[in-house]
């Protein structure tokens, strides 16, 4: 197919240029030209054949391309030849704060859910640290420390340093919230949510989830408003109406206040 033609004058740079006819003996003089005129300054010059130049600048466009896309692939295979993945340095150990250590070693339920913490996140020894850090977190828990509890109930759920065992996960989780500790009230909004370790009840889930919003938990607030899409007039009423904590009531936190409720 003929492409059109392409010429610039050389005097005003106007594209509008027609095929001027031959004079005597300039063909000779001018091979490989034709001659042209500008309707714009009626210039007359001399300039490659449109139709021809429009052709060759389509082949070497397209030839070009052509070695540009066997340049990148050539580059690509040469790259991934005998390539040998670079090694992933060992990680260091952490370092354990002797004053921590020894003020959980003392006793401070705080210092000994610090240093659990610490030793959950060395992973250059997982076994050893992770055995070290459920001793830890259980000391803790058991001076009543209830961060320790969610920490330990959701190493029960995962199954992460110890055997998996939904109960006791269920058990630490239930008494963190007990004391009114938000995450434990979010965690233990999960367990019911979920039906882990706990039956399955998205009423006592959006209770707790609900609670542990009025604590200013904010991942509380987005589980509780994705329980309540699911739960009928009847069922959010009777789970907002289970929501506020009163001294004496279920959760021990009489220093809670009931959050205002506005339907999801």
């Amino acid at each position: 197919m003929t492409q059109p033609t392409v010429v610039i004058c050389p005097i005003c740079q106007s594209p509008d240029c027609r095929k001027s006819r031959w004079r005597p003996d300039e063909k000779t003089h001018v091979p490989g030209r034709h001659p042209y005129r500008c309707r714009a300054c009626k210039h007359r010059f001399f300039a490659p054949d449109g139709t021809r130049s429009g052709r060759n600048a389509l082949v070497s466009v397209a030839t070009a391309c052509l070695i540009i896309a066997i340049g990148i692939v050539m580059l690509i295979d040469w790259s991934t030849v005998d390539e040998i993945p670079a090694p992933i340095p060992a990680a260091a150990p952490v370092q354990i704060d002797p004053y921590t250590l020894r003020a959980a070693q003392e006793g401070d339920a705080a210092a000994q859910l610090r240093l659990a913490r610490v030793l959950l996140s060395d992973l250059s020894r997982e076994g050893t640290r992770s055995a070290e850090a459920v001793h830890w977190l259980r000391t803790a828990a058991e001076n009543n420390s209830p961060g320790a509890m969610v920490e330990l109930g959701k190493l029960y759920r995962s199954g992460f340093g110890v055997l998996q065992d939904y109960d006791q996960a269920a058990k630490w989780i239930r008494m963190a919230a007990a004391m009114g500790d938000p995450a434990g009230m979010l965690e233990l909004g999960r367990l019911y949510r979920d039906g882990v370790g706990l039956p399955r009840d998205p009423v006592l889930a959006y209770v707790w989830f609900n609670r542990a919003a009025a604590a200013l938990h904010v991942e509380a607030a987005r589980d509780r408003d994705d329980v309540a899409r699911g739960l009928s007039p009847t069922q959010l009423k009777d789970a907002q109406a289970q929501s506020p904590i009163t001294e004496g009531g279920n959760g021990g936190n009489g220093g809670t206040k009931p959050t205002s409720y506005n339907k999801p």
